[in-house]
C-alpha cells in the first residue's frame, strides 16, 4: 500500500461528506425534532401500484446497491425549497446522483479496509441508530397532533396563573427618618433620571434590603403580589401605602409626594408598568399543546429507557469515575467560585469528571464523543 494512500481516502470521504451535505444527504432535523415537520419519504402504502412502480426504477448500481428514482427525489425533497430549485435542471440532478455514486464508491472501499471497524465510525453508526429509533418511535408516534382538546382545555383550567395576570408597577423609593429630609428628596429626584434616584437611594435610603439595588422594588401588583419571574422568593412583601402610592402615579418617571411608612416616610418613583392580560384558551392552545408534546415526549421516552434497565440491567461502578481526569482548564476558565486544577480536583491536581447520561437518552441527540487517544 503507497505511503498516502490511507490519508488520500480519509480526505476524499471527507470531500464527499461535504459535498453530501450540501445537498442535504447528511442534513436531518433529528438533533431538534419538528413535530410539525412531515416524513419526506412517502408511505408506500398510500402509493398507487403505478407509483410504485416509477419510484422502484434504478438509476444506477454500485456492486450490490441500487439507487433508484424514489430515492434521489426523496433525497431532493427533503431540502428547503432554496435548495430544491437548483434540481430544476436535469444537469444538476445527474450531478447530485453522480455524487451519490461517488459516496457509494468510497463506502465499499472504507468497507473493505475496515474502515467501518473504526471506534469513530462505530459510534456515529449507533449515534444514528439512537436518533432513528428515537424519531419513529416516538417522534412520529407522539405528535403536537396527538394531544386532545381536552387535554389542553384541562391545563389551561389548572393553570389560569401562567395565562391571567393582573396590572404591575415596578418603583423604585427612598426611606428617610423625618418629613423635612423626605421633602428635600423629593425635591431633587423631581426631576432625575433612574440613575440619579439609584445614587440617592444608595446614599440616602434607610431600607437595608433595597438601597443596594437603588431602590427597586421590583414589580408587584395592587395585592402587593410580586412577579415570580423578576422577584426572589425571599423578597420582602411591599408596604402597601408604598403600593397604594406607586398605583396612583400615571407614568413611567412620575415621583410622589413623600408617604408616611410606618414612623418613617418614603418618597416613590414609578420606573415599569405592566398592562392587565387576560388570556383565552384559543390564544394559549397552540403553546399549551406543544408543551404537552414535549412532556408526553420525554416521559415517553424516559419510560422507554427505564424498562431497558430492567431488562438488561447494566452494570454501574460509580466509585470508579473518580480516577477520571480530564485536561486543565485554561487561566480563568474555571467555575466561578473554583479555579482551574484547584477546588474539586483529585489528588493529582486535576478536576474530576461528573458522569453524565448521552444527550440521546433526554430526547436529543447523542453529543460527539471525545476521539479515542491513539495507543
Amino acid at each position: 500500500m503507497k505511503r498516502f494512500a490511507l490519508p488520500v481516502l480519509v480526505s476524499c470521504l471527507l470531500s464527499v461528506a461535504g459535498a453530501l451535505a450540501l445537498h442535504g444527504q447528511l442534513v436531518s432535523a433529528q438533533d431538534h425534532p419538528d413535530p410539525l415537520r412531515p416524513s419526506a419519504t412517502p408511505d408506500a402504502g398510500a402509493l398507487s401500484a403505478e407509483e410504485q412502480t416509477r419510484r422502484a426504477v434504478v438509476i444506477t448500481r454500485v456492486g450490490e446497491v441500487s439507487i433508484t428514482v424514489g430515492e434521489v427525489e426523496d433525497a431532493i425533497n427533503a431540502q428547503s425549497p432554496f435548495l430544491r430549485a437548483r434540481y430544476r435542471e436535469p444537469a444538476k440532478r445527474l450531478e447530485f446522483v453522480d455524487n451519490m455514486i461517488r459516496f457509494e464508491l468510497l463506502a465499499r472501499e472504507a468497507q473493505k479496509r475496515h474502515y467501518d471497524r473504526n471506534p469513530e465510525v462505530v459510534r456515529t453508526v449507533k449515534q444514528n441508530a439512537v436518533q432513528a429509533l428515537i424519531r419513529k418511535e416516538f417522534d412520529e408516534r407522539i405528535t403536537v397532533e396527538t394531544i386532545p382538546q381536552a387535554d389542553v382545555d384541562a391545563y389551561f383550567a389548572e393553570h389560569q396563573a401562567e395565562f391571567n395576570r393582573a396590572e404591575m408597577r415596578r418603583a423604585s423609593h427612598i426611606l428617610v427618618a423625618t418629613r423635612e429630609e423626605a421633602d428635600r428628596i423629593a425635591r431633587e429626584v423631581a426631576e432625575a433620571d433612574v440613575r440619579a434616584f439609584r445614587d440617592l437611594a444608595r446614599e440616602h435610603s434607610l431600607d437595608v434590603e433595597t438601597k443596594l439595588r437603588g431602590g427597586d422594588l421590583r414589580y408587584f401588583t395592587r395585592e402587593r403580589q410580586p412577579d415570580p419571574a423578576t422577584t426572589p422568593s425571599q423578597d420582602a412583601e411591599v408596604d402597601q401605602t408604598i403600593v397604594t402610592a406607586a398605583f396612583a402615579l400615571r407614568e413611567v418617571g412620575d415621583t410622589s409626594p413623600p408617604v408616611q411608612v410606618g414612623d418613617k416616610w418614603s418618597v416613590i418613583k414609578l420606573t415599569g408598568l405592566r398592562p392587565a392580560e387576560t388570556r383565552t384558551v384559543a390564544d394559549a392552545g397552540p403553546s399549551i399543546r406543544m408543551r404537552l408534546w414535549r412532556e408526553r415526549r420525554q416521559s415517553s421516552l424516559d419510560d422507554f429507557v427505564r424498562d431497558l434497565r430492567v431488562r438488561l440491567h447494566p452494570e454501574q461502578h460509580p466509585e470508579r469515575v473518580d480516577p477520571i481526569r480530564l485536561d486543565a482548564l485554561p487561566a480563568g476558565a474555571g467555575m466561578e467560585g473554583f479555579p482551574a486544577g484547584g477546588e474539586g480536583g483529585d489528588a493529582h491536581g486535576h478536576e474530576k469528571a461528573a458522569p453524565r447520561a448521552p444527550d440521546a437518552v433526554h430526547g436529543g441527540a447523542a453529543p460527539t464523543p471525545a476521539p479515542t487517544p491513539a495507543h
